[in-house]
């Protein structure tokens, strides 16, 4: 008779009365375990096949983005949710750069959403166990475009005066970006989160769904945790930089992300890990989709 394996999940925090109450909250499903600072999460993440690791990020003697950093490398295949209610900027910039996280949750948390959040990442992690995660090596690759969407010429213009420069495509609006999607390969979107005044967050969540192999950094001024936030959830963003950026930073990261696209290309399952929450604004679904439609084939019908 086969027996189904309960996924293994980790949760990390430093007080014990909130490891108690998660652990009773989700024993039944998963198999569980804790830890009450980083260094014994770390080691066990050495020594145990865990699916998925969920971690404070406010503790005394390690962070959880430096547990998260730690956990990429040790166990890559393991995915990563921050729970937090500290609004540290810094922090969650972490998440996204070194930590590369699946979700951020905040608390309070509620119960139904971390359930949710928690099966997701688990039935992620099982289904590309078979498939290996590992930090993509190798070169650039040489095909899919770059496109620059950003009203400021700078950006551009360093990618210009780089190897790359033959790849690049600036947009100075998000429609000239979807075009140029829409007409050739892609690997990277490089773009503020402001654009002409206007938050372009939730559109960025929704080319993900339409386009998940699109890889995305965003170079912004920025200090809204909020915004950082949906960038995670609903946008998958790849890096998060800091507006004026450093122009070895930023090469560091194009070139990051364009390996990192070349991995996704290689290795498709590996998708579902950078999978997005879905869109509530069905007028801006149906907006992005259509223009997208039309682009492609002009002669398509425009849907209500």
């Amino acid at each position: 008779m086969n027996t189904i394996t309960k996924p293994t999940i980790l949760f990390v925090d430093d007080e014990e009365r909130i490891l108690r109450s998660l652990v009773m909250a989700f024993r039944a499903h998963y198999r569980v375990l804790s830890a009450t600072e980083g260094h014994q999460a770390l080691e066990m993440l050495a020594n145990e096949d865990i699916d998925v690791l969920i971690s404070d990020q406010r503790m005394p003697r390690m962070s959880g983005v430096e547990v998260l950093r730690g956990a990429r490398d040790i166990s890559p295949a393991t995915m990563r949710i921050l729970l937090t209610g500290y609004s540290d900027l810094a922090g969650i910039v972490g998440s996204i750069n070194d930590g590369e996280i699946f979700r951020y949750v905040q608390k309070p948390w509620r119960l139904e959403e971390l359930r949710d959040t928690i099966a997701e990442a688990a039935a992620v992690a099982q289904s590309s166990r078979s498939n290996t995660v590992a930090t993509a090596v190798g070169v650039i690759p040489a095909h899919a475009a770059i496109i620059v969407l950003d009203r400021s010429p700078e950006l551009a213009m360093v990618l210009k005066d780089s190897p790359l420069a033959s790849r690049v495509r600036r947009a100075h609006t998000l429609e000239q970006a979807m075009t140029v999607m829409a007409s050739e390969p892609v690997a990277l979107l490089i773009t503020d989160i402001s654009l002409n005044g206007e938050d372009i967050s939730p559109s960025l969540g929704v080319l993900k769904q339409q386009q998940p192999d699109l890889v995305t950094v965003v170079v912004t001024a920025f200090q809204d945790t909020g915004h950082l936030i949906r960038l995670i959830n609903q946008a998958q963003v790849y890096r998060v930089l800091p507006r004026p950026t450093g122009r070895n930073m930023f090469l560091r990261s194009v070139e990051s992300a364009l390996k990192h696209h070349d991995l996704l290309k290689k290795r498709p399952a590996m998708l579902r890990r950078h999978s997005v929450e879905k869109s509530r604004d069905e007028s801006l679904v149906s907006r992005i989709r259509n223009y997208l439609d039309r682009v492609r084939d002009p002669a398509a019908p425009v849907q209500g």
